[in-house]
């Protein structure tokens, strides 16, 4: 999920959220038991809320910068977005995929022993994969946000794109029917993660393992659910699917004849809060359970929110799931009907077993384990259900969590969990949590067969190029899929597999699995948060490097065969230096910021990275921190000064020339508060820019600064605030913003051709939602402020540049010459910098996604930058980074 690993085995957070946010779980861990080899455990981060009280930060961040102030974006907003996209002209700038090389998180040369994951048993990773199926000999693997891929399972199979060319890339949920050769595929990912985005229904591809790729034209139904995330397609085997999606339960005929039939919603737990969209969490439905033999008539769904709700339990029909026939029951045996929370179904092939796994929101209330157990049933959908495993067995069945952290199996149960059955056998069943766990014997005994990692168990030796231990799945579990003896599993870190049958399968003495495959070799579906670069030492060109989701800081060489892995946890914002690309300022979490200045490079003996955290208040998860364009820092002078944003704002002179001794000297670690942007700690800086004096680089005293921020309750709907504060003029100074979008204020640059900096540019994120904002909102998204001095201050006056600009968020702003470009959740858009709203003429950057594979996919692009090397880079958040020539865009 999105958690972060502070150093070897230490702090460890998680996100979470709805379409896009909330956050997570976090403690400390000892380091290895092995003393003659031992790895340091890492000090607390400054300002890092332990525990689960941390929760709801990173999601709610996150979501908010496309909802706020309110809480849903309804159907057929996406639709509109892409229609106006791709109505509009297109550049000749192909686009090059930068990471398309393996990322090695287990390199040997990069094992920090504090900072990095290396030695964890990870291998090459990819990113999230919400949604797994295989048949036929082959695997469909669904990216978070990144689309599916397919690949033939076995010896020389390669992954290739296959949904490239529909409206979402977002995934909830993936089937495959080998009898038919049907993929059927689930948009909308739906775990209520910090970075998860809605998505536009559901699509069925005939032919799945030899036809080209998804379109359009193979979505199911209309746009009933569309702008939905959808946790689980289940079939009925009488002609019937049903999709538990967020809002409700819809079912489908599964006749091909039928496919434009609209989806029919049988299923709605709060139908008064339907269309209310401050209310978006009242109406989620995460599984449905059909009672084998019933011929489709009994139907058990789970309706709940992770946190609790009043309309939290099991709803049953017993008649065949028809609209109205879902009445609340209560489970009997051990299931404690006063603490149910999301829960996932798995069904014997032969009807004998039911099982449940179920999240407690108790739990998570009280910053414990979330989970409140592993439940099965002999007897029926309705019980009794007999508890068979809760956290504390499962630690004690070899798990990594009970070795090497001081946080509960199950602390995200709400976000990565799912319950499978081995076709051939009732009782061989798997779990997935933070771990994968397996019972061969219905529940009567556990083993942890994928450990979180490898860190505290005796095996486990940094000097070791494998780390000692045997290769372990990345933590984090959401999907499963069994391929005649081979089982699948996607988690954070991409896709595993090991053989299914236990007299197939290997484990050592302590029940770890020894013979798990890593099949993450170009699945391309890393989620950037960021990108820079540098000129590399090595003098073949530049280095490039970003933070990730729950998949640390990547790095990749000039002329390197792979990615690695300087830095560990979440990666967030990242600053490199342009001259000396090992020079990287990497982020960990709100504002706990790393560096490193010769790539990372450590062998596990001697620490190759230092801690250069701000000393903020409240910072968000994935805080802003830039260079102040053209300066020179107050040290060597070889390096730029940096500028940070948290609810203040904030300084750093030295830059790279800052050693390791100044910081452990300064508590500070050479931060300077300018300024603080209120006094309550509620504001944040979401997006900044700083600029040096022209004459004078080497004096920050002349520096000029713009951020823009959000504020109350960590930007969340209630009391939704945001504005653009600047030094320019001399005094730091609140911009009026009357007349702009209430919504979230993204990115703010200042245009770098304007001597005076008197001109900036600011960019919202968000829909539209004009039919909350009230008359005359519109589709406002780009504006050029002008800046002028008066007798009170100074004044902006700002000029609306989205006219012809689709209704989607926007995230980021680079001025690149004569042109504007502007980051956005579909990809990249162009302008003259200089037009007026009368002759502005926005252009997408490139080709239509899913055209030619010089196309930039269909997803979000979370960060921009302009390199040295002559291209524009694009971090996205689903498909790696991209690059594109600067001379044509």
């Amino acid at each position: 999920m999105l958690s972060v690993r502070h150093g070897r085995a230490g702090r460890r957070w998680g996100g979470l959220a709805l379409v896009a946010a909330v956050v997570v779980a976090a403690t400390p861990a000892p380091a290895s038991a092995r003393v003659d080899r031992p790895f340091p455990r890492p000090k607390p981060v400054a300002g890092l809320h332990a525990g689960q009280a941390g929760v709801k930060t990173f999601a709610a961040q996150e979501a908010v910068a496309r909802l706020a102030p309110y809480g849903a974006v309804e159907p057929g907003e996406y639709g509109e977005a892409l229609a106006s996209l791709r109505g509009l002209p297109g550049t000749v700038s192909p686009w090059l995929e930068v990471t398309r090389r393996a990322y090695d998180s287990d390199d040997p040369d990069y094992r920090d022993p504090e900072y990095s994951n290396s030695g964890s048993g990870w291998g090459n990773v990819a990113g999230r994969v919400t949604g797994l199926a295989a048949g036929n000999g082959y695997i469909f693997a669904g990216g978070a946000n990144g689309g599916v891929f397919r690949k033939k399972l076995g010896p020389g199979g390669q992954w290739k794109p296959i949904s490239d060319g529909i409206l979402a890339l977002s995934t909830g949920d993936l089937s495959y029917d080998a009898a038919t050769d049907t993929l059927w595929y689930a948009t909308g990912e739906a775990n209520t993660g910090a970075t998860s985005y809605t998505g536009a229904g559901v699509y069925r591809l005939r032919h799945a393992s030899r036809a080209g790729a998804f379109s359009q034209h193979d979505r199911v139904g209309g746009a009933e659910l569309e702008s939905r995330s959808i946790n689980k397609l289940r079939f009925d085997g009488a002609g019937t699917v049903y999709a538990a999606t967020s809002r409700g339960l819809w079912r489908h005929s599964t006749d091909p004849a039928r496919h434009a039939q609209p989806w029919e919603q049988v299923f709605l737990p709060n139908p008064a809060s339907d269309g209310d969209i401050t209310k978006p969490y009242d109406n989620i439905v995460n599984d449905v359970l059909i009672q084998p033999g019933s011929g489709g008539r009994t139907v058990l769904a789970n309706a709940a929110w992770r946190s609790g709700a009043a309309y939290n339990g099991y709803y049953l029909s017993t008649a065949g799931g028809g609209p109205d026939s879902f009445d609340r029951v209560t489970l009997t045996g051990e299931i404690d009907a006063a603490d149910v929370g999301n829960a996932e179904f798995a069904a014997a092939a032969d009807g004998s077993r039911l099982y449940l796994v179920q999240e407690s929101p108790a739990g998570l209330a009280a910053a414990g384990s979330a989970l409140a157990g592993v439940f099965t049933s002999t007897t029926g959908v309705t019980g009794p259900w007999t508890r068979i495993a809760d956290s504390t067995t499962l630690e004690k069945s070899g798990s990594a969590i009970g070795v090497a952290e001081e946080y509960p199996v199950g602390v995200q149960a709400w976000y990565n969990n799912f319950v499978a059955v081995d076709p051939t056998d009732p009782r061989h069943v798997y779990v997935g949590l933070e771990e994968v766990y397996e019972t061969e014997d219905a529940g009567t005994t556990w083993k942890t067969v994928g450990p979180y990692w490898n860190v505290g168990f005796d095996c486990f030796d940094p000097a070791e190029p494998s780390g000692g231990c045997p290769a372990t799945p990345h933590p984090d579990q959401h999907s499963i899929a069994f391929a005649g003896d081979t089982v699948l599993i996607g988690n954070d870190g991409g896709v595993y597999s090991r053989p299914r049958a236990p007299t197939r399968s290997a484990e050592n003495a302590a029940g770890h699995a020894t013979d798990w495959t890593n099949h993450n070799d170009g699945l391309r579906t890393l989620q950037y948060y960021s990108v820079g670069t540098g000129r590399d030492p090595n003098g073949r060109g530049f280095a490039v490097a970003g933070g990730l989701q729950d998949n640390g800081g990547s790095l990749l060489r000039a002329g390197a065969r792979d990615q690695v892995s300087p830095f560990g946890g979440d990666g967030g914002d990242i600053i490199v230096n342009p001259r000396n690309g090992c020079q990287i300022l990497d982020e960990y979490v709100f504002l706990a910021l790393w560096v490193t200045k010769n790539c990372g490079r450590s062998r596990g003996d001697t620490s190759a990275v230092f801690d250069l955290t701000v000393p903020d208040v409240n910072a968000r998860f994935t805080a802003p921190f830039r260079v102040v364009r053209g300066s020179k820092n107050v040290g060597d002078g070889a390096s730029e000064r940096w500028v940070a944003g948290g609810n203040s704002f904030w300084r750093h002179d030295h830059g790279f020339s800052y050693s390791r001794e100044q910081a452990a000297a300064d508590p500070d670690r050479g931060w300077q508060q300018l300024h603080k942007l209120d006094t309550t700690g509620a504001r944040l800086i979401v997006g900044m820019d700083a600029v040096a004096d022209r004459t004078a680089p080497a004096d920050p005293s002349k520096d000029v600064y713009i951020a823009s921020w959000c504020g109350q309750t960590n930007c969340n709907s209630a009391g939704f605030t945001r504005g653009v504060v600047t030094n320019w003029g001399g005094v730091w100074t609140e911009l009026d913003l009357t007349g702009l979008p209430n919504r979230y204020p993204n990115a703010v640059t200042f245009d770098p051709s304007d001597p005076t900096n008197s001109t900036v540019y600011l960019v919202f994120n968000g829909f539209n939602r004009r039919f909350i904002e009230g008359p005359g909102a519109g589709v406002k998204h780009v504006y050029r402020g002008t800046l002028t001095k008066t007798l009170t201050g100074v004044q902006a006056s700002w000029t609306d540049l989205s006219v012809g600009f689709p209704d989607i968020p926007a995230t980021d702003v680079v001025v690149v010459g004569d042109k504007l470009v502007v980051g956005t959740d579909l990809g990249v858009l162009v302008a003259d910098r200089r037009a007026t709203p009368e002759t502005v003429r926005w252009r997408r950057v490139g080709l239509p996604s899913g055209s030619t594979a010089f196309a930039l996919p269909l997803t979000a692009v979370f960060d921009l930058h302009v390199s040295a090397d002559g291209f524009l880079y694009a971090a996205t958040h689903g498909r790696g980074i991209w690059k594109t020539p600067l001379l044509l865009l």
